[in-house]
């Protein structure tokens, strides 16, 4: 969105007259994000299955910049709650959270009023906040990487015994094929039928291939290769405990195609 506005005002021969770059610049940023987030609600809700955002994978070679942008990337985790809000709550809630604009700024970008944008983001913390209550704070990235460590011997071997240890009870696996693979069409829910969907694939063969620690969002993840070609996106959401609470199981080709090449 913000390489789009760059572009048009680039080709903008009045661009010289905007007298307020900064707000010409977020206001058009917004109105851009917005459309984009409206246009495809039909068919979300046509969608196949649980839709999860498309995971964003760090550049490698990782320069001093990449770094401090990681840095301030947001989580996979955040990125799924950031879905359950409206466009207008998820805008509301970024630039009053990310950006410290006032009320009255917001207000007029979006057209409303203060008081209106006041209750938006009320909403807004309100669902986010009961989301988070399961999963108050990230997992270090030692903790993930014993993680993604057991996860690789379970799928090599088939023993999944400890990988089990590091689940919470209540564990949920989320998988998105979007109707072009073969994925769960619900969320699969508790620890013991988490661990038999990965039995049963990994029995299959479906695991087999590569599976690469690779940093998304600016957390390891597992990016699963077969014959030179991508297949699955596996992320892992934790517990203030050092437990996983959520799988993330991407698999619609549309959503993993710019995963790094092998």
């Amino acid at each position: 969105m913000v390489q789009e506005v760059f572009t048009d005002l680039q080709q903008n021969i009045q661009a010289d007259r905007i007298r307020q770059p900064k707000s010409y610049l977020m206001r058009s940023v917004v109105n851009r994000s917005l459309n984009a987030l409206k246009s495809p609600r039909l068919s979300r809700e046509l969608y196949t299955g649980p839709w999860l955002p498309e995971p964003v994978f760090d550049p490698l070679p990782e320069t001093h910049l990449d770094r401090l942008l990681r840095e301030e990337q947001i989580s996979y985790a955040f990125m799924v709650l950031l879905e359950r809000l409206t466009p207008d709550e998820r805008t509301v809630f970024v630039l009053r959270e990310s950006f410290a604009m006032e009320y009255e700024e917001i207000a007029e970008i979006l057209g409303k009023s203060a008081v209106a944008c006041r209750k938006l983001l009320s909403r807004a913390r309100n669902k986010i906040k009961t989301d988070r209550d399961a999963a108050p704070t990230p997992a270090d990235e030692k903790t993930v990487a014993k993680w993604t460590g057991e996860f690789l011997k379970a799928a090599k071997t088939g023993e999944f015994g400890p990988l089990l240890h590091l689940i919470r009870e209540d564990a949920v696996l989320i998988s998105d094929g979007g109707g072009k693979v073969r994925a769960a069409i619900n969320p699969i829910l508790s620890k013991e039928r988490v661990i038999a969907f990965w039995q049963g694939i990994q029995a299959k063969g479906s695991l087999q291939g590569e599976l690469v620690p690779t940093r998304i969002n600016g957390e390891i993840g597992l990016v699963h290769y077969r014959d030179g070609h991508v297949i699955h996106v596996i992320l892992f959401e934790g517990d203030a405990h050092g437990r996983i609470l959520r799988f993330y199981l991407i698999s619609n080709p549309d959503k993993i195609f710019r995963a790094p090449s092998v």
